[in-house]
Formats: C-alpha cells, sequence, structure tokens
C-alpha cells in the first residue's frame, strides 16, 4: 500500500494510536492473512476521519466504517454469517 502524508504533534498522535487500539479490539480479532490488511484498512479509516475534520469518537466512527466497509469483515475468523454488534467505546 502506498504511504500516505501525515503531519502531527506527538498528542494527537497518541489519541489516534489509542483510537486505533480501540477500535481494533472491537472489529477483532483477525488472525491469519486477512490481520495486516484489515490492521491498514482500519488505520485509513481513521486516519480519513481525522483528516475530515471528525472530533467525535473516532473509534466508534471507525468501527462503523470497518464494519460496513472491509472485505470479509465477518467471515475473516471463520464465522460466516456472523454479525457484530457495534457498542460504544468506553474511554479509560
Amino acid at each position: 500500500m502506498p504511504a500516505c502524508q501525515f503531519n502531527a504533534g506527538p498528542d494527537e498522535l497518541a489519541a489516534l494510536g489509542t483510537a486505533f487500539h480501540e477500535a481494533w479490539r472491537h472489529v477483532g480479532p483477525i488472525y491469519g492473512p486477512f490481520e495486516n490488511p484489515h490492521r491498514e484498512w482500519l488505520a485509513r479509516l481513521i486516519l480519513g476521519l481525522r483528516r475530515s475534520g471528525h472530533s467525535g469518537d473516532i473509534a466508534l466512527l471507525a468501527i462503523e466504517q470497518f464494519m460496513a466497509t472491509a472485505p470479509l469483515a465477518e467471515w475473516a475468523n471463520g464465522a460466516p454469517g456472523r454479525q457484530r454488534q457495534v457498542r460504544s467505546v468506553a474511554r479509560s
């Protein structure tokens, strides 16, 4: 995948990293050949939400977009037809 340019300070990078890990906990775990492409897709969603100016819960928005757009997201772990529920992401 081509690299994308990104400019953010340490605090914003930390917040985006936290959003990624929170979202990944809710959409994963995804193992095997699908793990890296799905992690990259989730990261791109989070960066896209940040770039578009979303100020709300980026992790929750990313989870919703991931489940709607990630190829094979529902059966990546061998559970065909399994529906995942998006729940509110609790902040620590």
